[in-house]
Protein backbone atom coordinates (compact mmCIF):
# COMPACT_ATOMS: atom_id res chain seq x y z
CA UNK A 1 0.00 0.00 0.00
CA UNK A 2 2.76 2.52 1.02
CA UNK A 3 4.06 3.57 -2.47
CA UNK A 4 3.63 6.95 -4.84
CA UNK A 5 2.09 9.67 -3.77
CA UNK A 6 0.77 9.83 -0.06
CA UNK A 7 -2.70 10.88 -0.10
CA UNK A 8 -5.27 11.51 3.05
CA UNK A 9 -8.76 11.28 2.30
CA UNK A 10 -10.35 13.57 5.09
CA UNK A 11 -14.20 13.30 5.09
CA UNK A 12 -17.32 14.98 6.46
CA UNK A 13 -20.16 16.64 6.49
CA UNK A 14 -18.10 19.88 6.62
CA UNK A 15 -21.47 22.07 7.51
CA UNK A 16 -19.65 24.26 7.46
CA UNK A 17 -15.97 23.42 7.70
CA UNK A 18 -14.05 25.18 10.51
CA UNK A 19 -10.81 25.65 12.07
CA UNK A 20 -10.76 22.75 14.19
CA UNK A 21 -11.19 20.90 11.00
CA UNK A 22 -8.36 22.41 8.96
CA UNK A 23 -6.33 21.56 12.10
CA UNK A 24 -6.92 17.86 11.58
CA UNK A 25 -6.17 18.09 8.21
CA UNK A 26 -2.67 20.11 8.92
CA UNK A 27 -2.08 17.99 12.02
CA UNK A 28 -1.91 14.81 9.86
CA UNK A 29 -0.41 16.08 6.55
CA UNK A 30 2.75 16.95 8.99
CA UNK A 31 3.22 14.42 11.09
CA UNK A 32 2.24 11.00 8.52
CA UNK A 33 4.07 12.95 5.71
CA UNK A 34 1.32 13.50 3.52
CA UNK A 35 2.06 15.06 0.13
CA UNK A 36 -2.07 15.83 0.00
CA UNK A 37 -5.33 15.54 1.55
CA UNK A 38 -8.46 15.58 -0.19
CA UNK A 39 -11.19 17.12 1.75
CA UNK A 40 -14.46 14.68 0.38
CA UNK A 41 -17.39 16.33 0.98
CA UNK A 42 -20.85 13.76 1.66
CA UNK A 43 -23.76 14.23 0.16
CA UNK A 44 -25.29 12.16 2.92
CA UNK A 45 -23.72 10.64 5.80
CA UNK A 46 -24.81 7.24 7.09
CA UNK A 47 -23.84 7.95 10.63
CA UNK A 48 -25.59 11.27 10.70
CA UNK A 49 -29.37 12.08 11.56
CA UNK A 50 -30.82 14.23 8.81
CA UNK A 51 -29.56 15.86 6.26
CA UNK A 52 -27.16 18.56 6.19
CA UNK A 53 -28.07 21.72 7.11
CA UNK A 54 -26.79 23.67 4.04
CA UNK A 55 -26.97 22.53 0.08
CA UNK A 56 -24.20 20.30 -1.58
CA UNK A 57 -23.10 23.32 -3.42
CA UNK A 58 -23.17 25.46 -0.66
CA UNK A 59 -20.73 23.04 1.27
CA UNK A 60 -18.76 22.56 -1.94
CA UNK A 61 -17.92 26.22 -2.13
CA UNK A 62 -16.94 26.64 1.40
CA UNK A 63 -14.81 23.50 1.38
CA UNK A 64 -12.78 25.12 -1.67
CA UNK A 65 -12.57 28.34 0.56
CA UNK A 66 -10.69 26.42 2.86
CA UNK A 67 -8.86 24.34 0.44
CA UNK A 68 -7.47 27.40 -1.11
CA UNK A 69 -5.70 28.44 1.30
CA UNK A 70 -3.13 25.54 1.94
CA UNK A 71 -1.12 23.65 -1.39
CA UNK A 72 -1.50 20.63 0.73
CA UNK A 73 -5.17 20.41 0.29
CA UNK A 74 -7.76 19.85 -2.48
CA UNK A 75 -11.31 18.86 -2.75
CA UNK A 76 -12.35 15.60 -4.02
CA UNK A 77 -16.07 15.85 -4.63
CA UNK A 78 -16.61 12.78 -5.35
CA UNK A 79 -19.45 11.87 -2.85
CA UNK A 80 -21.21 15.18 -3.80
CA UNK A 81 -21.22 13.95 -7.61
CA UNK A 82 -22.54 10.35 -6.87
CA UNK A 83 -25.45 11.38 -4.66
CA UNK A 84 -27.28 9.68 -2.03
CA UNK A 85 -25.79 8.17 0.68
CA UNK A 86 -21.89 8.12 0.85
CA UNK A 87 -19.61 5.05 2.37
CA UNK A 88 -16.17 5.83 2.76
CA UNK A 89 -15.92 2.14 0.75
CA UNK A 90 -16.89 2.94 -2.49
CA UNK A 91 -14.50 6.17 -2.53
CA UNK A 92 -11.89 4.88 -1.65
CA UNK A 93 -12.18 1.91 -4.41
CA UNK A 94 -12.83 4.91 -6.77
CA UNK A 95 -9.73 6.88 -5.66
CA UNK A 96 -7.71 3.58 -5.80
CA UNK A 97 -8.94 2.64 -9.53
CA UNK A 98 -8.70 5.95 -10.99
CA UNK A 99 -4.61 6.84 -9.31
CA UNK A 100 -3.34 3.14 -8.78
CA UNK A 101 0.02 4.67 -7.83
CA UNK A 102 -1.43 6.43 -4.96
CA UNK A 103 -1.35 5.12 -1.07
CA UNK A 104 -4.33 6.22 0.78
CA UNK A 105 -4.58 7.23 4.28
CA UNK A 106 -7.89 7.45 5.64
CA UNK A 107 -7.91 10.53 8.13
CA UNK A 108 -10.32 10.03 11.05
CA UNK A 109 -11.14 11.12 14.81
CA UNK A 110 -10.39 9.04 17.61
CA UNK A 111 -14.17 8.85 18.22
CA UNK A 112 -14.45 7.45 14.29
CA UNK A 113 -11.93 4.87 14.55
CA UNK A 114 -14.34 3.04 17.52
CA UNK A 115 -16.83 3.28 15.63
CA UNK A 116 -15.07 1.78 12.22
CA UNK A 117 -16.42 -2.01 12.54
CA UNK A 118 -20.02 -0.80 11.89
CA UNK A 119 -18.94 0.89 8.59
CA UNK A 120 -20.17 -0.75 5.66
CA UNK A 121 -17.34 -3.55 4.47
CA UNK A 122 -14.78 -2.02 7.05
CA UNK A 123 -12.56 -4.86 6.17
CA UNK A 124 -11.86 -3.41 2.70
CA UNK A 125 -11.83 -0.13 3.69
CA UNK A 126 -8.72 -0.91 6.38
CA UNK A 127 -7.51 -2.83 3.06
CA UNK A 128 -7.31 0.18 0.21
CA UNK A 129 -6.14 2.85 3.13
CA UNK A 130 -3.76 3.31 6.07
CA UNK A 131 -6.44 4.59 9.25
CA UNK A 132 -4.61 7.87 10.63
CA UNK A 133 -6.48 8.52 13.88
CA UNK A 134 -6.04 12.34 15.19
CA UNK A 135 -6.40 12.43 18.78
CA UNK A 136 -8.08 15.92 19.89
CA UNK A 137 -9.03 14.88 23.31
CA UNK A 138 -5.69 13.33 24.40
CA UNK A 139 -6.81 9.91 22.99
CA UNK A 140 -4.48 8.06 20.83
CA UNK A 141 -6.35 4.64 19.38
CA UNK A 142 -3.48 2.69 18.38
CA UNK A 143 -5.96 -0.17 16.70
CA UNK A 144 -9.27 -0.58 15.41
CA UNK A 145 -11.41 -2.34 17.40
CA UNK A 146 -11.77 -5.97 16.39
CA UNK A 147 -8.45 -5.51 13.64
CA UNK A 148 -5.47 -5.72 15.36
CA UNK A 149 -4.05 -6.51 12.04
CA UNK A 150 -4.74 -3.04 11.13
CA UNK A 151 -2.15 -0.56 12.98
CA UNK A 152 -3.29 2.49 13.41
CA UNK A 153 -1.23 5.61 12.74
CA UNK A 154 -2.34 7.94 15.66
CA UNK A 155 -1.54 11.96 15.51
CA UNK A 156 -1.92 13.73 18.92
CA UNK A 157 -3.35 17.60 18.07
CA UNK A 158 -3.88 20.43 20.36
CA UNK A 159 -7.99 20.37 20.96
CA UNK A 160 -9.67 23.06 18.67
CA UNK A 161 -12.84 24.10 20.63
CA UNK A 162 -14.80 24.76 17.77
CA UNK A 163 -17.81 22.42 16.18
CA UNK A 164 -19.94 22.97 12.94
CA UNK A 165 -23.39 22.84 15.16
CA UNK A 166 -21.42 26.07 17.48
CA UNK A 167 -21.11 28.05 13.82
CA UNK A 168 -24.59 26.96 12.80
CA UNK A 169 -25.74 28.70 16.37
CA UNK A 170 -23.67 31.68 15.74
CA UNK A 171 -24.56 31.73 11.72
CA UNK A 172 -28.60 31.80 13.03
CA UNK A 173 -27.72 34.52 15.39
CA UNK A 174 -26.01 36.86 13.87
CA UNK A 175 -22.71 36.30 15.67
CA UNK A 176 -19.07 36.79 14.75
CA UNK A 177 -17.46 33.64 13.20
CA UNK A 178 -14.10 35.11 13.11
CA UNK A 179 -12.72 32.78 15.47
CA UNK A 180 -14.98 29.87 14.51
CA UNK A 181 -14.09 29.49 10.78
CA UNK A 182 -11.96 30.93 7.66
CA UNK A 183 -12.67 34.33 6.61
CA UNK A 184 -13.88 33.36 3.61
CA UNK A 185 -15.99 30.66 4.49
CA UNK A 186 -17.43 33.34 7.01
CA UNK A 187 -18.26 35.70 4.19
CA UNK A 188 -19.83 32.89 2.41
CA UNK A 189 -22.22 32.12 4.84
CA UNK A 190 -22.77 35.84 5.41
CA UNK A 191 -23.30 36.71 1.45
CA UNK A 192 -25.77 33.51 1.02
CA UNK A 193 -27.51 33.56 4.31
CA UNK A 194 -26.69 30.29 5.32
CA UNK A 195 -27.86 28.67 8.87
CA UNK A 196 -30.01 31.94 9.61
CA UNK A 197 -33.09 31.57 11.32
CA UNK A 198 -36.36 31.01 9.87
CA UNK A 199 -37.98 34.50 8.96
CA UNK A 200 -34.25 36.02 9.48
CA UNK A 201 -33.59 38.37 6.17
CA UNK A 202 -30.08 38.72 4.93
CA UNK A 203 -27.68 42.08 6.05
CA UNK A 204 -29.13 42.24 9.52
CA UNK A 205 -25.72 41.40 11.03
CA UNK A 206 -24.60 45.06 12.52
CA UNK A 207 -21.77 46.18 11.71
CA UNK A 208 -19.76 45.08 14.24
CA UNK A 209 -19.93 41.52 13.09
CA UNK A 210 -19.45 42.15 9.57
CA UNK A 211 -15.64 43.07 10.62
CA UNK A 212 -15.19 40.86 12.68
CA UNK A 213 -15.65 38.22 10.43
CA UNK A 214 -13.22 39.77 7.98
CA UNK A 215 -9.67 38.62 9.28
Amino acid sequence: MDHGPRIGVFGGTFDPPHRGHAAVARAAAETVGLDLVLWVPAALAPHRVGAPQAGAGARRRMVEAVVRDDPRFDLCALELERGGVSYTVDTLRTLAEANPSWSLFLVLGADQVEALPSWRAPRDVMERARVVAVARNGRLPRKVPGYPEFPVLAVPMAPVAVSSSGVRKHAAQGRSLSAMVASQVAALIRREGLYRERGARRGELGAHDLRGDVE
